[in-house]
């Protein structure tokens, strides 16, 4: 207890050293702890903006399409009869004139007997008269030998036979034609797609007349019909080429020509129909296939403003871009026009030569001071 106050000096140089040595590690810790603690807390932000400038595009006019097959039929019976045999079905692909089904109709087989024989009794009806005539017409050279009404009788004789003899000869042509009916064959080169009936169904008037046998479809050229909006028709012109894409090979682009105009607006759409002709070889496009197809069109008429399409907002008030006036926002309505590869076209109070943000936000209202790094649109 006597030695103590000896030491109390160094004491307590020992206790601000440690102390020291606290303040120095916490505030070590608290520097790590937080980098952002010296960073300024009110760093500026850069918005981009870009310089309205007036453009006249040429640019791809995208339109949805369907792929049609260029010929495709419905094939009906066309005398009422039975279907005997089917020598196609649905995948199969046939060529013009091939047979395709065959009916059975017993009482036009009758009937085409019958309008032979006509045709024979006809013929050899005519045959004597003809002959009648013949030799009553050599007697008649013999003076007095045959009067003039006899002569005139056998003339007319042969000439009403031989009228017979086309009658039944077109009779028997007529029941012919039908009995051709019996056997139905491809109109054209294609695939068959449906078929409805089989062997034994009864067809034609008083049977299923309303359903085809079968349904063919011309595979190896196609037709792609689109509308194309009535402003653009005035870039439309026969034998322009056409790209397009399906969905079943989207990384690759078909190229067909517009082979046909309709010529005529529709008023419910304000479109007019264009059908471009495509050489399917080896068949790879399936008629029914939806196509996006691209027609080169250009702006008509003086230059037009186009911006990002993030530039414009639209709100359920208006539609808007974000001007910048000596470093504020100004809120500026515009209207919306076409839009081209990811370009509006916009018309209002905006000209060429103002600065607009490149995206534009509801967060920044009227007045907002803002600081700009102009780049290219």
């Amino acid at each position: 207890m006597q030695i103590l106050p000896l030491f109390r000096p160094y004491l307590s140089l020992l206790l601000l050293s440690v102390s020291g040595l606290s303040v120095t590690s916490c505030g070590g810790s608290s520097t790590e702890n937080n980098p952002m603690a010296e960073a300024p807390l009110d760093e500026e932000i850069r918005y981009e903006a870009i310089r309205l400038t007036a453009s006249r595009p040429t640019r791809e006019l995208n339109l949805p399409g369907e792929l049609e097959s260029y010929y495709e039929t419905d094939l009906y019976p066309r005398v009422s009869s039975y279907v005997k045999a089917l020598h196609a079905d649905i995948g199969d692909r046939v060529s013009q004139g091939q047979v395709l089904a065959e009916l059975e109709a017993p009482e036009l087989t009758a009937n085409l007997t019958e309008a032979y024989s006509k045709v024979k009794a006809a013929e050899a009806v005519y045959g004597a008269s003809k002959g009648t005539y013949q030799r009553v017409l050599r007697t008649s050279k013999t003076l007095g030998a045959i009067s003039p009404v006899d002569l005139d009788a056998a003339r007319t004789k042969a000439v009403s036979d031989s009228l017979a003899v086309v009658a039944a000869n077109a009779h028997y042509s007529s029941v012919q034609q039908l009995v051709s009916y019996l056997k139905i064959t491809a109109p054209f080169t294609g695939v068959i797609t449906d078929r409805r009936l089989s062997p034994g169904a009864f067809v034609g008037p008083g049977g299923q007349n309303g359903v085809p046998i079968l349904k063919i479809k011309q595979l190896d050229r196609l037709r792609l019909r689109i509308a194309v909006p009535e402003a653009y028709l005035s870039d439309i012109r026969r034998g322009n080429p056409v790209r397009f894409t399906v969905r079943s090979f989207p990384h690759q682009t078909f190229t067909g020509r517009i082979s046909r105009v309709a010529n005529s607006v529709r008023p419910e759409t304000r479109s007019e129909l264009v059908e471009i002709d495509f050489q399917n070889k080896g068949g790879k496009l399936k008629p029914g296939m939806f196509a996006s197809a691209r027609l080169p069109v250009s702006a008509s008429g003086e230059g037009s403003l186009y911006v990002p399409k993030s530039a414009v907002v639209s709100t359920m008030e208006r539609t808007f871009v974000i001007k910048v006036v000596n470093g504020k926002a100004v809120r500026t309505t515009v209207q919306k026009g076409d839009d081209a590869a990811g370009q509006t076209q916009v018309f209002g109070e905006v000209k060429p030569g103002e600065i607009i943000l490149k995206t534009a936000s509801e967060e920044l209202t009227d007045g907002t001071s803002v600081t700009i790094q102009v780049v290219n649109g």
